[in-house]
């Protein structure tokens, strides 16, 4: 068991609190041990654009806590991920962090730099081969296109995941779980959920623009690691619907979902029935 400083986000706590749940017990199961620290908002790129100095503190303290703890760190967001890796390399710069813990000493802490900021994804793809010999083939008939997201992707330099232009990795995390990959066009389009508020019509359409593609290519599911994501596939597809005049949809699931399926978790145990938009009709292919 290997154990880890679990940041599950500001999101999913709040707003998906099924997705903690069904996270926090698959994540044990295939023995990555979350340890709950005080951690605050990671914070989030917003926060950096109106004032890069309190996001870079915020980010710092979060990381000094882990690092007291004498802990990595794993998220459950993509955005997460993204923000406190950026502030790790802002932090490389000795001058930048020495202001930086001039400000934690304030509140006695000091980051030195020597956690590492995972995202879940990145520690399922690393043990993919022993996660394949703990399914039986329950998802051999589930067919899934892979969302992998932007920030998980890029700035690729950052967070070094996958190529952020041709990914695979999320592909071979299914085929490892025992399900069929679903390759499609716009794999690493985004998901439109920022410009929801901003223009919506646009938000739409990156929204039918996925769901078609991915649809087309035969897919069942549309698989997501980030609740941002999760959020504009679940939540938003009928305001898409609206918006484009275009009737296809696609149930979404989260990648720790797809997980706790393979390992037999039922439907209800990995909170399915929570989704806004349902998956009845093709449970049938993962049992």
């Amino acid at each position: 068991m290997s154990g880890y400083a679990f940041f599950p986000g500001c999101t999913i706590p709040i707003v998906l609190p099924h997705l903690e749940a069904v996270s926090r017990r698959a994540l044990r199961e295939v023995g990555i041990e979350l340890v709950d620290l005080p951690f605050t908002c990671c914070p989030t790129a917003a926060v950096r654009e109106v004032d890069e100095d309190a996001w870079l503190v915020m980010a710092a303290r979060n990381l000094a806590v882990a690092e007291e703890a004498g802990l990595d760190i794993v998220t459950l967001c993509n955005g997460c991920a993204q923000s406190l890796r950026e502030a790790q390399r802002e932090l490389e710069d000795e001058d930048r962090r020495d202001r930086v813990n001039a400000r934690l000493s304030e509140v006695c802490r000091r980051y030195s730099g020597v956690v590492r900021v995972h995202h879940f994804a990145m520690l399922l793809h690393e043990m993919r081969h022993s996660l394949a010999s703990r399914t039986d083939g329950r998802l051999a008939g589930l067919r899934v296109a892979s969302h992998p997201g932007c920030h998980l992707l890029r700035p690729s330099d950052v967070m070094g995941f996958d190529d952020p232009e041709r990914p695979v990795k999320y592909d071979e995390i299914v085929a490892a779980l025992g399900a069929t990959a679903v390759e499609y066009p716009g794999m690493s389009q985004c998901c439109g959920f920022k410009m929801f508020d901003a223009d919506r019509d646009a938000s739409a359409r990156a929204i039918a623009d996925k769901v078609d593609a991915a649809a087309a290519a035969g897919a069942d599911v549309l698989l997501v690691g980030c609740p941002s994501c999760f959020q504009q596939f679940d939540r938003n597809q009928v305001v898409a619907q609206r918006a484009t005049g275009r009737q296809r949809t696609l149930p979404v699931i989260f990648l720790t979902q797809l997980l706790g399926l393979a390992l037999g978790f039922t439907a209800s145990e990995a909170g399915l029935d929570d989704h806004k938009l349902s998956l009845e009709g093709i449970d049938g292919r993962w049992r």
